[in-house]
């Protein structure tokens, strides 16, 4: 009939949105099944990199079936413009992902200035700010306190504590009274077990030694931790490390553990009467 034409509808914005609202899936799935310890790291990689070519390909194809829209005049205009915007929200996690990788290409760990053998997180050459410890007007154990309200706003688990003005008790042991040779059994029924028990906070030791595990957000990867906190005339020094635990690159994800609990470590100093940080 004149005046009349048949307008087909486009496959291309159907194939684009597939791919597009696919990619996400499969990207969560991998993340909550490697949570629950069913995927390794490596399935945990290819799942991503399967992800990123769904984006990839979804994002190519919206654009395709945008141009036939336009030129040809066919349907499924709807359909690829919102494959085009699926596919740009899911390539934001992979473009992060590549600006953390130009900032860290290298390293898995990161440590202050101040320990013995200092490790950087990312390229010692790229530019990369060092991470400085923390000195306070305050002593050890004053430090020693506020420093556990840093792990505990930090959400890092404190694993163990040592210090050298008291040693380990031997195994077996229940308690030691005071400061004499003979150990005094402690009663059981004095220790109430639903309240964490720090046989350090009475303490007035010159030295601690914490070491706690954190966790990465989203992926649950643990790192280790070490805070060193060193009292000398007065003035006390506190250096950190952190290391992941299996990740064989951790893009300044270390470097961002450090820096929040350092952060914290000032808020919980500040509040003391007369502690003022120095850097």
């Amino acid at each position: 009939m004149a005046g009349h034409y048949i307008v087909g509808r486009t496959k291309t914005a159907d194939w684009a949105w597939s791919c597009a609202a696919f990619a996400p899936a499969v990207m969560i799935s991998a993340i909550v099944l490697f949570r629950l310890t069913v995927l390794d790291e490596e399935t945990l990689s290819w799942s991503f990199a399967l992800a990123a070519a769904l984006v990839a390909a979804g994002f190519v194809l919206a654009l395709v079936a945008c141009g036939i829209v336009w030129h040809r005049g066919k349907h499924g205009g709807g359909r690829a413009t919102a494959a085009l915007t699926v596919a740009l929200v899911a390539a934001a996690p992979f473009a992060l992902l590549g600006w953390l990788y130009s900032q860290y290409p290298t390293g898995n760990s990161a440590a202050t200035t101040g320990l013995e053998q200092p490790v950087t997180s990312g390229d010692p050459n790229g530019g990369v700010r060092p991470l400085v410890g923390r000195d306070f007007q305050a002593t050890a154990s004053t430090v020693y306190g506020a420093a556990r309200t840093a792990f505990e706003g930090s959400g890092i688990a404190i694993v163990d504590v040592g210090t050298s003005s008291l040693p380990r008790p031997a195994a077996g042991d229940l308690g030691v009274s005071g400061l004499v040779t003979t150990p005094v059994p402690t009663p059981r029924d004095s220790i109430d077990p639903t309240q964490p028990f720090d046989r350090f906070a009475g303490l007035d030791a010159t030295d601690y030694t914490i070491q706690g595990v954190a966790t990465v957000p989203i992926l649950g990867s643990p790192s280790d931790v070490v805070v060193r906190i060193q009292e000398d005339n007065g003035e006390t020094y506190v250096d950190m490390t952190s290391r992941s635990r299996t990740l064989p690159l951790d893009l300044g994800q270390n470097r961002r553990i450090i820096e929040g609990f350092m952060a914290r470590l000032e808020e919980a100093m500040n509040v003391l009467e007369g502690v003022t940080p120095e850097e």
